[in-house]
């Protein structure tokens, strides 16, 4: 009886542990957020993560023609918790902003969010 509680402690203290290890990095926020509607003037796309990520890929693209928006800064080359790219001023519009990050363990991360560029006034 005593041997089977203590089988039974460890198992659960390493299904615990696993829980962390198996937990992977995801975008956490980004700016512009999803669904928002920005001013004109938009300089960057920012993205947050739970976990320090490398962003490998992110694709900026009119939705209106599915055009891709070329970006005016490099995409980071270390790991972070948080990544910014700068873009050149926006046209008004809907736009779509799909990304790919590598996580320190390898994992591959990948994400869609749009947002929509409101007219100057």
């Amino acid at each position: 009886m005593r041997f089977a509680r203590l089988a039974a402690a460890v198992i659960a203290l390493v299904l615990a542990g696993t829980g962390a290890v198996l937990a992977h990095a995801k975008m956490k926020s980004s700016v512009p957020a999803d669904g928002a509607t920005v001013a004109a003037g938009l300089s960057a796309i920012e993205m947050a993560f739970s976990h320090p990520m490398r962003l490998t890929l992110l694709r900026l693209h009119r939705a209106a023609d599915d055009s891709d928006v070329p970006l005016a800064g490099a995409l980071p080359s270390d790991f972070a918790d948080s990544a910014k790219v700068a873009v050149d001023a926006l046209e008004p519009g809907a736009y779509d902003v799909s990304w790919t990050a590598v996580a320190k363990d390898g994992h591959v991360m990948k994400g869609r969010f749009a947002f929509t560029v409101a007219p100057a006034q």
